[in-house]
Parts: C-alpha cells; sequence; structure tokens
C-alpha cells in the first residue's frame, strides 16, 4: 500500500514538472523564441565554417626556400621577410627591388635583375598585397542565407575574406562596398551578396553570344572558374598576391608589360585585355586581368589610410582627390612650373604623374578605367579606380563603373586594365 501511494506521488509530480515546463515555454513571447532559434541556427552555421589553414585535404604545404638579398632573381619561389618580419613570396625569375621598402610600404618586385624604384631596368614590376584571411570554407552549408551569415560574421571579427570555398574544387570570390562611419572615425566593410541572384559576382560567364570561342580563344564555359581556382590556391598558401605596380601596357612583341613611362592600353574590347593580360604568363608563374575581389583586398589593406589633401582628412579610398590623375588634380614640375591644370583632362603614361601613387603603385586610382573580371548581371564587366575626366571624390579608388565587354564608345580610349601574377 506504501509503495502504491509512493508511486502515485511521483507520477503527480512528474505531470506536475511538465505542466510547468509546457507553462514556461508558453510564457516565452514570441520574440525571444526566434531569438533563441536564430542563435540556434548562427551556432550551427560558425561550427560549420572554418577558415582554410595552409594545408587542405591532402594538400601539402610547400618547402620554400628563405632569402633576404634584393636584387637577385631567385630560381624558385621563395620566402622573403623584411625588417618586420612580415612575409612575402618571391615567384621564381623576379627579384626584390633593390631599393624597395618593408611590405607595410608596398614591396616591389622586378623580372629584371638589379633593377629600382624608377625602373630604370625597365623590368616589369608588381606590388605585394599581403590577405590576412584568404578563404573561408563553408563547404558544410547548404543554402545562400547562411553562406552570407557566414560572410557577414567574419566582417563583423574584422576578418575580410576574399573568396568562400563552395566545393571540393570550387571558389567564388567575395567583393565588398565600402561607407565611412561613426562620424567619419571608422570605415564600414560592407560584403554584397553572394549567391546565384546575385547581380555583381567572380567568377562568372556572361551571355553566350559574348563569351564565346569568337571572342576568347579557347574559351570553354568553365575557363573563369579554373582560372579563379588555380589563383586562389596560390594565395591560400601564400597569404598575399602580386599586383601590377602599373597599369597594363604594351610590348614590342605583343605581350602585356607593367612598366614605367609606358603608354597605357587602352581602345581595345574587354575580351582583348584579358587576353592580352595572359601573355605575360612564364614556366613559373601565371599572368591575368586583376579579378575585383583582388582590388577590394587593396581597398581593405588601405581601408585606414586619411587623405590629408582633402580638407576633412577624409579616407582615401572613399575621397581620392589629389592621389592619382584626376581632372581636380593641378600638376607642377619640380621648379614650380603648372604642367597641368585643374580642371583639363589629360590621360598620362603609366608612373609618368609622380605623386598619383600609393603604396608604391601607379594611377590605382585615376588616369584610366581599369577593367577587371568583376561581372554586373549576365553583360557587364566592372571597371575600378575612376579616370581623368572625373574627380576624386565621386570615381575614388573603391568606385566601380560597368561596361559591356564588346563597348566601343567615347570613354574606350580611358579603360584600362592591371595585371596580376601568380
Amino acid at each position: 500500500m506504501g509503495n502504491k501511494r509512493i508511486i502515485i506521488m511521483m507520477i503527480v509530480a512528474v505531470v506536475i514538472l511538465v505542466l510547468a515546463v509546457t507553462i514556461v515555454v508558453l510564457l516565452v513571447d514570441n520574440h525571444n523564441s526566434n531569438d533563441i532559434l536564430a542563435n540556434i541556427e548562427q551556432n550551427t552555421i560558425e561550427q560549420n565554417v572554418t577558415e582554410e589553414e595552409n594545408i587542405i585535404d591532402d594538400e601539402v604545404i610547400e618547402e620554400l626556400p628563405e632569402i633576404s638579398e634584393k636584387g637577385t632573381i631567385v630560381e624558385t619561389r621563395s620566402i622573403y621577410k623584411d625588417e618586420n618580419n612580415e612575409e612575402a613570396v618571391i615567384p621564381a625569375g623576379y627579384a626584390v627591388v633593390n631599393d624597395s621598402g618593408t611590405i607595410q610600404d608596398g614591396l616591389v618586385i622586378s623580372d629584371v635583375a638589379d633593377d629600382d624604384m624608377e625602373n630604370s631596368k625597365q623590368g616589369n614590376q608588381f606590388v605585394w598585397i599581403p590577405v590576412e584571411t584568404p578563404v573561408l570554407d563553408v563547404r558544410k552549408l547548404e543554402s545562400d542565407t547562411e553562406i552570407n551569415s557566414a560572410i557577414q560574421e567574419s566582417v563583423n571579427e574584422g576578418k575580410y575574406p576574399m573568396a568562400v570555398r563552395i566545393t571540393n574544387d570550387n571558389y567564388a570570390g567575395v567583393l565588398y562596398n565600402y561607407q565611412s562611419a561613426r562620424e567619419n572615425t571608422i570605415i564600414q566593410v560592407i560584403p554584397y551578396t553572394y549567391g546565384a541572384t546575385a547581380t555583381q559576382k567572380e567568377p562568372s560567364n556572361l551571355d553566350v553570344s559574348l563569351d564565346n570561342a569568337n571572342n576568347i580563344a579557347n574559351w570553354t564555359n568553365t575557363t573563369f572558374q579554373d582560372d579563379f581556382n588555380e589563383m586562389m590556391k596560390k594565395i591560400r598558401n601564400d597569404k598575399g598576391f602580386w599586383i601590377g605596380r602599373f597599369e597594363t601596357s604594351l610590348g614590342q612583341n605583343g605581350t602585356a608589360q607593367s612598366k614605367k613611362m609606358q603608354d597605357v592600353l587602352t581602345n581595345v574590347s574587354w575580351f582583348d585585355l584579358y587576353e592580352t593580360e595572359k601573355t605575360l604568363n612564364t614556366s613559373t608563374t601565371t599572368s591575368h586581368m586583376v579579378w575585383s575581389c583582388q582590388w577590394d583586398q587593396i581597398m581593405i589593406w588601405l581601408k585606414e589610410m586619411r587623405n590629408n589633401y582633402t580638407s576633412n582628412n577624409a579616407f582615401a579610398i572613399l575621397d581620392s582627390t589629389g592621389l592619382g590623375n584626376y581632372a581636380d588634380l593641378k600638376l607642377v614640375d619640380e621648379t614650380g612650373n603648372v604642367i597641368k591644370e585643374e580642371g583639363v583632362s589629360i590621360r598620362y603614361k603609366t608612373g609618368e604623374v609622380t605623386n598619383a601613387v600609393i603604396k608604391n603603385i601607379y594611377d590605382l586610382a585615376g588616369n584610366v578605367f581599369e577593367w577587371t573580371m568583376e561581372s554586373y548581371y549576365s553583360s557587364l564587366r566592372e571597371a575600378r579606380g575612376g579616370y581623368c575626366a572625373f574627380d576624386g571624390l565621386t570615381y575614388s579608388l573603391s568606385s566601380r563603373y560597368a561596361f559591356r565587354p564588346d563597348y566601343n564608345g567615347e570613354y574606350l580610349e580611358n579603360i584600362g586594365s592591371r595585371m596580376t601574377i601568380y
């Protein structure tokens, strides 16, 4: 009898406990319930996202030799360590320029031994861009919404992935917009939406009527994706990339070049520039038209830089007045003679405007628009950096301007590009 009473009391206690829990759940308002579910979902996303390290799956880290000397062409890919103990990977066939500074100053390499910052030996010169977070691995996420949430979470933590790894073999670029925030005290970095419905993306094919073998030799519907994958695998390991120090020009042999005091290659279609910029290839390096996600990583590298040419000391990537060859730039020579009045639009040779240089990169702002690989919808390609007929606020370092890749209008003589090598 006593045992039955105990069992009955236990059952009653369990019923009361269940009722109490039910009442508590019912009393939780809908807003808090949504927050709880959102936190669970966010934690799940974070568990499925990783920053890719130097070794992925069965790939092996390269054992690269370290060098400290300048001016000497390296025979194999090598690690150069500057006086701040920051590292850059020097490609085979290149040398650190003799009087180049640190990586933070803009480390310069050349494919000619003993070249200098004046490019007196006329080697092809490139500048190292460090990338803190090359890749965010989102292969375990199932939707574009989850991937965008993962990218935003990384940005909130002050990490700005250059790409996401979406499958075992494929990567996709992460593109950014920039805004001044907190009364011009910080730059707010805003990722564009990733996914099939995004209007801006990399890599991306264009309309079939545009991207075909008639426009690009040996082109297939995977060419741009294959190019991007190859580059990202290198950047993922190197934690940086090389960008042309000068806008692309054309050598006598028809090969693309990155050299000072050359006519900028303009007045040709995006297709022609894309193909031309692949001609600096060597047995150990690949040259390519700059990707817009690379351009955005340069902007992130420069995002704290202030423009002391402006009265309000604006951020340089948002107001590039005085930092490039724009219509609002007045130019004087070493003796003080005016060589270009403010309001006059002139396209100059590569590196000709001596004060149009940022971190040892010439004409990143102004001079000519620079076509990239970024698509806008399915029929346009984005050009970056502004050109000489505009001002440095309207078309700053970080600006975008879209053209059809077969564009042949009045701006064509002021649209060029810039190479990357990997």
